[in-house]
């Protein structure tokens, strides 16, 4: 950081450009957010809106909830936030939004919950990386279709 004399810091004052900007509280702001995407009785974890991913992502997503619902599944998408450095915090969310459903499915957000889950790469990493759909697969078929 520079020092700038008495005299620049005056002038600068007076034609409106401030020389010192408080700044938040860093570091003590790590709220962060989910989106739970629930299909029918399968609940999905996304990092944005699905509205928010390119047209293949969202492609991509569709196709591989489609093979756990129905063709006409009932739809809901919701966000929540929570405390990033609570441990538990994200677990309870989950729990919670997840109580009617067959399990949960996570797109790139790395979670802890006991019940029927899998832990899939992000959508992005998936269309980049082809050979992730098929152990992806098999997760699905093991986890949700049996």
């Amino acid at each position: 950081m520079k020092i700038i004399s008495s005299k620049s810091q005056i002038i600068l004052a007076k034609i409106g450009i401030p020389t010192y900007k408080s700044r938040d509280k860093l570091g003590q702001n790590s709220s962060d957010k989910i989106i739970l995407h629930k299909r029918d009785k399968i609940l999905a974890l996304l990092q944005f809106p699905l509205q928010s991913y390119t047209k293949q992502e969202q492609n991509l997503f569709i196709s591989i909830m489609n093979t756990m619902t129905s063709q006409k599944p009932l739809i809901e998408e919701f966000s929540k936030t929570f405390n990033s450095n609570k441990r538990n915090e994200l677990s309870s969310i989950i729990q919670k939004a997840s109580i009617q459903t067959r399990g949960v499915i996570s797109f790139g957000i790395p979670i802890d919950i006991k019940s029927a889950f899998i832990q899939a790469p992000s959508l992005a990493l998936i269309l980049d990386n082809p050979a992730l759909k098929k152990p992806l697969w098999e997760k699905i078929q093991k986890t949700f279709i049996k």
